[in-house]
């Protein structure tokens, strides 16, 4: 790792031609809002946020990233040409001492089918192994959330597990893939 523990980092900005990731600002409250309390896109990932949970979230994302073991940091998914927040992409350091992160993202439906979510991705799995020096970058999601597993296998991960009834989500017990990615198959960017 190119980092110690614990320490914090400045959000980057990370662009590409198409998209820009770009700290959170409490000003992407509405934003956040929208996708956060949609119940269709709520539907495989947990139920939707409250208010103050949505609040909670977005003030945690506009805080510098910590490099510390559960602690999620993350970044809005921005159009080029459109400051407005119509995702996020976030990571956790899932297991410091083995150099795992945890990648995870929401997407507004408005720019869902396009792209945009994998190309986040990209960006920000090419800091992690890049800039951070993760070794490996895993991802999870139910298997009825088709579209984003799609996203992992497009960017080259692969599906390590299956588990059975594995989280309560609201009152149904739900199953989970894992995937992962080992910084040794990232394509060389």
């Amino acid at each position: 790792m190119k980092f110690e523990e614990h320490v914090e980092l400045q959000s980057p900005k990370l662009k590409n031609d198409n998209i820009y990731l770009r700290p959170t600002r409490l000003s992407d409250y509405d934003a956040v809002k929208a996708y956060r309390q949609n119940i269709d896109n709520c539907r495989y990932i947990r139920p939707p946020d409250t208010d103050e949970e949505v609040y909670r979230i977005v003030g945690e994302l506009s805080k510098s990233w910590k490099l510390t073991q559960g602690v999620w940091n993350g970044l809005a998914i921005c159009l080029t040409d459109d400051d407005t927040a119509v995702g996020e992409i976030v990571f956790r350091v899932e297991d410091w001492q083995h150099q795992r992160a945890e990648l995870g993202y929401r997407l507004s439906d408005t720019v869902a089918g396009k792209g945009v979510c994998t190309q986040a991705a990209d960006l920000l799995i090419s800091y992690l192994f890049h800039e951070i020096g993760f070794f490996k970058v895993s991802a999870k999601c139910d298997p009825r959330n088709i579209a984003s597993y799609k996203v992992m296998e497009k960017l080259g991960f692969k599906r390590e597990a299956f588990f059975k009834g594995h989280y309560l989500m609201g009152n149904e017990w739900t199953d989970q893939y894992d995937y992962g990615l080992l910084a040794s198959e990232w394509k060389n960017k």
